[in-house]
């Protein structure tokens, strides 16, 4: 496995040619896409069911090799993020989070089988984090050789030349709310376990007063393997992750406490006060966040995934129009005419950047199309076609004998925690 000095961050400016491998580049697109208010807009939607049914086999196609590229069944690994060519043998924490909510998706026995391996791998990696397994992740852990702790996982720091030790709050939230889903979905106590250690350790590490309040980027750790807080400034992004975190941490502990006495709900409006104060009501679009002062916002880039996310988290029609203004404005067309483009002949992909910036760039091809920022958009815009449901921010399917407690008490007990006058409190590791 070889490995270069790219970083995660630099991938996302990248055209599709440059990571697709072996024929498993994703859907291309025919028809326009629409906006949330019914008009069309591009040249974008799936041409036909069996294509799109195709692109969906071939997600997991992909997601199954990577995953099993240095070990199967149910040996306790996580899945490698990217080809060879990219970051090696790198398997990110957020990118693990959402393949664990791919497969619940689909739901098929395998794909829960898959998912919670990939479930213990993260229980694993946050047990033994390194330098401090104190209920975080780091950024990523490399796969592809067995822990020499004798316990078989294929899971080790992401060392030289990375270091991807840094804990962004963002990729703490997507952790937890993958291991919530798992323990929605199979009633395995040990998911909900971990899904609160991490809860709890972003709560005593980022909760933030300053200016919007919410929670702070996260930590890095140092040349002396010091925890020492990011100077990065406060992520609109993250706090919609960790809103949505914590509002499901509520429902499943009975609106519950974290080790500070506060209840899960109203560390969840912390976080929501937050999102909502980086809102532009004339512009239409969500701020990415503050600068490295905490209170000052952050005017440009202006990024997608906050357009989106907010929505999907929110399910607020007072911010769908966040959701055009990214179609508006971040939508492009790759094509092989197009400056560094990976595209070649009559190629074309037409779908989302990352940010504003994204297409003034010059240091890559401006028009390189973001799939994953497309697939945010695509969601939400189907999102705002489902709204006549009953919304809910678990993912349905099976519950495999799960059964919901009919009272406080036995609530408490089940998730191992105990009462407190009305209020159920679990203290979460």
């Amino acid at each position: 496995m070889s490995q270069t000095s790219i970083s995660r961050r630099d991938l996302f400016g990248m055209s599709i040619g440059a990571v697709a491998t072996a024929g498993l580049a994703p859907l291309a697109f025919a028809r326009p896409l629409y906006l949330s208010n019914g008009s069309s807009l591009g040249q974008n939607v799936p041409q036909d069911a069996e294509n799109y049914q195709s692109s969906i086999k071939k997600a997991f196609t992909f997601q199954e090799m990577m995953m099993d590229a240095y070990a199967v069944g149910e040996t306790v690994r996580l899945t490698q993020s990217y080809s060879d060519q990219a970051l090696g043998a790198t398997a990110f924490t957020y990118d693990n989070a959402v393949s664990i909510h791919a497969y619940l998706v689909r739901g098929r026995a395998d794909d829960l089988t898959r998912a919670k391996v990939l479930g213990s791998g993260l229980i694993y990696a946050q047990a033994n984090n390194f330098p401090f397994n104190d209920g975080r992740f780091a950024q990523a852990y490399f796969v592809n050789v067995p822990a020499t702790d004798g316990s078989g996982a294929f899971i080790t720091p992401a060392a030289f030349p990375f270091f991807f030790y840094t804990s962004a709050v963002g990729d703490q939230a997507w952790a937890g709310m993958a291991l919530a889903q798992l323990y929605r979905r199979t009633g395995d106590s040990k998911y909900l376990v971990a899904a609160l250690k991490v809860a709890n350790w972003i709560v005593t590490n980022t909760y933030n007063t300053l200016g919007a309040g919410g929670y702070s980027f996260g930590t890095n750790i140092n040349q002396f393997n010091e925890s020492v807080p990011s100077t990065n400034g406060k992520s609109t992004e993250h706090n919609i992750d960790t809103y949505a975190f914590f509002t499901m941490l509520a429902e499943l502990t009975y609106n519950g406490t974290a080790r500070n006495g506060s209840s899960w709900s109203s560390l969840a409006r912390h976080a929501l006060a937050f999102v909502t104060a980086m809102f532009n009501q004339t512009a239409g679009y969500f701020y990415t966040g503050t600068l490295g002062d905490q209170i000052t916002f952050n005017p440009s880039p202006i990024p997608e995934d906050c357009q989106t996310w907010s929505y999907l988290a929110l399910l607020d029609n007072r911010y769908k129009q966040t959701i055009d203004w990214a179609l508006t404005n971040l939508q492009t067309t790759d094509t092989a005419s197009a400056t560094d483009s990976s595209l070649t002949g009559t190629e074309t992909v037409t779908g989302m950047v990352f940010d504003t910036a994204s297409l003034t760039t010059t240091a890559f091809d401006p028009n390189a199309v973001r799939l994953e920022g497309t697939a945010h958009t695509v969601a939400a815009l189907v999102e705002t076609r489902c709204r006549k449901r009953q919304p809910s921010r678990f993912i349905q399917g099976p519950e495999h004998g799960l059964r919901f407690p009919q009272s406080e008490s036995e609530g408490a007990k089940r998730v191992g925690g105990r009462t407190d006058g009305q209020r159920q409190v679990h203290s979460g590791g």
